[in-house]
């Protein structure tokens, strides 16, 4: 709806996983260089935590992009799944036939052909799972058994979980020790920093094809930042909201009142008092207007 008004090729906010508009940050490009060793070196488990909106997912999408030669996936986005549905889920998003795999033994079996088959042809196979803290223990520990599928000398699935802070205290327990025993990588996301947070709108704005990159003036991206903690998701979700505002009002400019409003928007609050006035204003005018019509119509009655 604004990308003409902004001279944008592409909406720069999306909250899509989108590996083409990924901004690394210092935590980002650490976090992906953990996620490449472990791939590099064929580790079996990797755990990426940070709190909702902070880029887990877009860092998961960002390492398979990055990855040469053939690659499987299968990406678990709810977790909330029957036991007895698990593997036969696994096995049907790798494109395993399971018309016939009626036990959990038979789909384990399939599995680890499958497995072995890519292995013999050099392709890697991933798993991961979004809002690992939701898994229930029974299904934790049936990905933590999914590592007993390797060769002599190296796992033939690898595994990364993405959950939220407390996903750590889960797997603290004394329950899941074989599990945190068997993490070879483990890195937590942090929100940006306010610099940081600067450079992400630009660099989105960018991405997008912009060729103003002053569309948000410093108040404005302070205000965002304020708001958002430096949550990538977050960030978006304000500027696009800020930038169909400015569209609607005709400002090419998204400014520190724009951002409050579209932020009091979100949170379900009023807007700010300057800009009730923008429509107050009008009003008290058509409303003397209206009088200065019936005093005339007044006077004009007794006069004739």
């Amino acid at each position: 709806m604004y990308k003409r008004f902004f001279g944008f090729k592409k909406k720069p906010f999306e909250i899509t996983p989108d590996p083409s508009y990924v901004y690394l940050s210092e935590v980002h490009r650490e976090g992906l260089s953990y996620l490449e060793y472990a791939i590099r070196e064929r580790k079996g488990f990797s755990v990426i935590t940070g709190e909702a909106g902070t880029g887990k997912t877009t860092l998961a999408h960002k390492l398979l992009s990055n990855l040469d030669g053939n690659v499987r996936t299968c990406y678990i986005f709810n977790p909330m799944i029957e036991k007895a549905d698990f593997l036969n889920y696994i096995c049907s998003d790798l494109g395993i036939p399971t018309e016939n795999l009626k036990t959990r033994g038979q789909s384990l079996a399939a599995l680890h052909n499958f497995l072995l088959n890519c292995f013999t042809k050099n392709e890697k196979v991933f798993l991961i799972v979004d809002e690992a803290q939701s898994l229930a223990p029974d299904l934790l520990h049936e990905v933590r058994m999914l590592t007993n599928l390797e060769t002599a000398k190296y796992k033939l699935i690898h595994v990364i979980l993405l959950g939220q802070p407390e996903f750590d205290d889960i797997l603290a327990k004394p329950e899941f020790f074989p599990l945190k025993q068997r993490i070879t990588v483990r890195y937590h996301l942090h929100p940006l920093p306010y610099k940081e947070t600067k450079e992400y709108i630009l660099y989105r704005l960018k991405r997008a094809g912009s060729r103003n990159l002053a569309i948000f003036n410093d108040s404005a991206i302070k205000e965002i930042y304020n708001y958002s903690k430096g949550i990538p998701r977050l960030i978006n979700i304000v500027c696009d909201n800020a930038l169909l505002t400015g569209f609607a009002t005709e400002q090419r400019r998204i400014n520190k009142e724009i951002i409050q409003n579209v932020t009091s928007d979100l949170e379900g609050g009023p807007r700010s008092h300057r800009r009730k006035n923008q429509y107050r204003l009008p009003a008290i005018i058509i409303s003397v207007s209206g009088i200065v019509i019936l005093i005339a119509v007044f006077i004009w009655y007794i006069l004739n």
